[in-house]
C-alpha cells in the first residue's frame, strides 16, 4: 500500500501513548482510594469485608454496570457520598481521555490525509526530477546534495521514521514504502523524472529496483550503489549506467588524501561550504540556445559571470581539458564549468534555450 507519510505522525502516536499512561495511572489511584475506601468503610459498619470485595465493590461503582452491593454501603450517607464522588470521578477520567483520544486519532488521520493529497499533488507537478530510493547514511547525503544544488527530489524508504524525518527537514516529498515496486515507483513520477538513485541497503534490492525502473523508463538515467564488486555487471546489464562501491570510492580518497591532500582539501570545501556553493557542473547546447555558433571568448564567462570552462565532452564522448577561448559551442556540446550554483543555473538556462 503506498503512502505519503503516516496515517498519524510519530509524535501524535507518542502524545496517544502518553495520554494512555496517564489515564491508567490516573484509574489505578481511583480504584486503590475505592478499595482503601469501601474497606474502611465496612469497618465503620462493623462489617469488615475481604480486600477482594472491596475492589469488587470500586470496579462495579466505576463501571456504574448496576450490580448488587457486597458491602450495604447505601445504608449510610456516608458510604452513598463516597460512592457518588468515586463515580463522578471515575467517569469523568474516562470521558476525558476518550475525548482525547479521539481528537488525536480524528486530527492525526486528517493530518495525514492532507499531507498525502499534498505531496501527491507535489510530485505530479515534477518534471525532470530525481528519485532518490534509500534514505539511509548513503541516500541522505545524496539527497542533501540535490536540494543544495537545487533539484527536485523524491525520495523513497521502507523506515517510514527515517524517511519522514529526512523529507520534512528538507522540505521534499517522500514516499514511505517498497522502492522496488513498481507502483511505488509510479506515484514518484518515475515517467518524467530525469534520474533515479539506487540507494538501498543491498545488492539484491538495488539489482531489482534497477531492473524493474529501466523497464519503466528506458531513457531514464540510473546510477546505483554496490556493496561487491561482483555485481557491478550484473547491474550494468540489468540496466544501470553507473554503479558506484563505496568501498574503492572511499579507497581513493584515502589514497588521495596522501599524495595530494592540498587538492581534497580544495574539492572538501567546495562541497561542504554552504555560504558559497561552488560546484562543478555540465550543460550541455541545446539546438534552440542562442549560444550556438558563438566563441567562449565571446562570453566572456570568468568576467561576467564567474564561471570556468574546465572541459568540454565532443559528439563521440571524448573529452577535451582546458579548452581554447576560440572554441565554438555546437548544438549537442556538453560544457564542465566550475562555478556558484546560481550563477551556473542562470548559464545553463541562456545555453539551453530555455
Amino acid at each position: 500500500m503506498t503512502k505519503f507519510s503516516s496515517v498519524m505522525s510519530v509524535e501524535s502516536w507518542r502524545e496517544v501513548w502518553r495520554q494512555f499512561i496517564r489515564v491508567g495511572a490516573a484509574m489505578g489511584v481511583f480504584v486503590l482510594i475505592g478499595t482503601l475506601g469501601y474497606y474502611l468503610l465496612g469497618l465503620q459498619m462493623g462489617k469488615p469485608a475481604s480486600l477482594l470485595d472491596c475492589l469488587y465493590m470500586t470496579i462495579i461503582t466505576l463501571a456504574t454496570v448496576g450490580y448488587g452491593e457486597v458491602i450495604p454501603v447505601s445504608k449510610t450517607e456516608v458510604g452513598r457520598l463516597f460512592s457518588i464522588i468515586l463515580i463522578i470521578s471515575g467517569v469523568g477520567v474516562l470521558l476525558y481521555a476518550l475525548t482525547n483520544f479521539s481528537i488525536l486519532l480524528i486530527e492525526g488521520t486528517i493530518q495525514g490525509a492532507w499531507g498525502r493529497w499534498r505531496m501527491e499533488r507535489e510530485i505530479a507537478r515534477m518534471r525532470n526530477h530525481y528519485i532518490v530510493c534509500g534514505a539511509g547514511r548513503v541516500g541522505e547525503v545524496i539527497v542533501r546534495e540535490l536540494v543544495h544544488t537545487h533539484r527536485q527530489v523524491v525520495v523513497i524508504d521502507r523506515d517510514a521514521e527515517k524517511v519522514s524525518a529526512l523529507g520534512k527537514e528538507l522540505n521534499v516529498p517522500f514516499l514511505i514504502g517498497d522502492a522496488t515496486e513498481e507502483s511505488m515507483l509510479r506515484v514518484a513520477g518515475i515517467e518524467r523524472a530525469a534520474g533515479l538513485l539506487a540507494a538501498l541497503g543491498n545488492d539484491h534490492d538495488n539489482l531489482f529496483l534497477v531492473l524493474t525502473a529501466r523497464s519503466l523508463n528506458p531513457s531514464l538515467r540510473i546510477v546505483a550503489r554496490g556493496n561487491h564488486p561482483s555485481v557491478v555487471d550484473k547491474m550494468l546489464k540489468a540496466g544501470a549506467d553507473e554503479v558506484v562501491l563505496p568501498e574503492t570510492s572511499g579507497g581513493l580518497r584515502m589514497a588521495s588524501l596522501m599524495v595530494r591532500p592540498t587538492a581534497v582539501s580544495f574539492l572538501d570545501q567546495m562541497l561542504r561550504e554552504r555560504e558559497v556553493s561552488l560546484r562543478v557542473e555540465e550543460v550541455t547546447v541545446n539546438p534552440s540556445s542562442p549560444l550556438v555558433g558563438k566563441k567562449l571568448a565571446e562570453l566572456k564567462l570568468p568576467q561576467q559571470w564567474n564561471i570556468l570552462v574546465l572541459a568540454y565532452q565532443q559528439g563521440d564522448g571524448t573529452l577535451i581539458y582546458n579548452p581554447s577561448a576560440e572554441l565554438e559551442l555546437q548544438q549537442g556540446m556538453t560544457l564542465i564549468v566550475m562555478g556558484d550554483i546560481r550563477k551556473v543555473e542562470e548559464f545553463r538556462r541562456l545555453v539551453e534555450g530555455s
